[in-house]
């Protein structure tokens, strides 16, 4: 089924169904609890319809969301997700503190909500919309990767995103695709590697179709003035980090001094060696976490092996990175 009008009969993901009702507090309770705390208001007093049926493919989760009636939505700062809500029919008003505004319209246009800024949005009575909630760490890291440096800021993107430039419409393929294969039952839904692959290829097609001051770093090719020595080290940590390396290994690798090192850490990177190789463990953890190697994995056991031996401070830190807790990114992927 392509992306389309829906009907009762036909809505997409609808085996994967978390919500149907007319009750507004239930309505915004799930959807809070699918993607994040919110303020939902009926504008126009007619009866609610509220419908959201939704999958997590890796970090991302995927969604159909439609309410029936004219609807506004104030969504608050978090600082935890990015959400693009794309347009499959009707339209949506959406509006940013500090004053910017724009209207999505159907199969042409999507909004991106920021998660360090406040948001509102209005519903049209017959719009539904794909609602894509992505962990801020996550796209801010592809981001860096593509770009060849680090970002340490929230992305700006613009408000409103083009879904009939070339690399937008790449993005609903690419959205069509997840959904067509878990209504199907497709490979994606159970093989983790392919679902790790996708992500990918959503978040590139995502930073290349929305618009914003990010545009400038994929432009710009990477930056090839990395010290060797740098290089060597980063190259030994990306290929080591299950060996958990030490500064002694660094050096090693590098072939410089620690004192030499950490300042070319800090002056191209904006942090120690110890402070990026916790990081690069860190995002290792999520992955083992995201794709269990077995069904007997535990948090325990993929904090252990990463290094991370005081509970308490991992789940502290995986929690600020990534929005949830290391055990609820375990339950997601082993579908309890």
């Amino acid at each position: 089924m392509p992306i389309s009008r829906s009907t009762a009969s036909a809505e997409p993901l609808q085996q994967y169904g978390r919500l149907r009702t007319s009750d507004v507090s239930l309505a915004q309770h799930v959807v809070a609890e699918v993607y994040e705390p919110h303020t939902l208001r009926p504008l126009n007093g007619s009866r609610l319809d509220a419908r959201l049926n939704a999958v997590q493919n890796g970090g991302l989760t995927l969604g159909y969301l439609a309410y029936g009636t004219e609807v506004r939505i104030d969504l608050p700062p978090s600082d935890r997700w990015y959400h693009v809500n794309v347009t499959l029919n009707g339209t949506s008003r959406v509006a940013r503190e500090r004053g910017e505004k724009g209207t999505t319209t159907g199969m042409s246009s999507a909004a991106i909500l920021l998660p360090h800024r406040a948001q509102t949005i209005d519903w049209a009575a017959d719009t539904e919309q794909f609602a894509l909630r992505i962990p801020r760490a996550d796209i801010e890291e592809h981001l860096a990767g593509l770009a060849g440096r680090p970002i340490s800021a929230p992305i700006e993107f613009d408000l409103v995103m083009n879904l009939e430039t070339p690399a937008g419409r790449g993005l609903l393929r690419c959205i069509e695709f997840v959904r067509a294969e878990w209504d199907e039952g497709g490979i994606l839904a159970q093989n983790a590697v392919s679902r790790r692959q996708l992500e990918s290829m959503i978040l590139t097609n995502l930073l290349m179709a929305a618009s914003g001051p990010h545009q400038r770093l994929l432009r710009q090719a990477p930056d090839t003035t990395t010290p060797d020595a740098l290089r060597r080290a980063l190259d030994y940590i990306h290929e080591h980090v299950r060996t958990l390396p030490t500064l002694t290994d660094l050096t090693e690798a590098a072939g410089v001094s620690a004192r030499t090192l950490q300042l070319q850490f800090l002056k191209n990177l904006n942090r120690t060696p110890s402070q990026y190789l916790r990081e690069v463990r860190l995002r290792a953890a999520r992955e083992d976490l995201l794709h269990p190697r077995s069904a007997t994995l535990t948090v325990t056991d993929v904090a252990v092996a990463l290094g991370f031996y005081n509970l308490g401070r991992f789940s502290s830190m995986y929690r600020s990175v990534y929005g949830e807790s290391p055990s609820e990114t375990l339950r997601r992927a082993k579908g309890q």
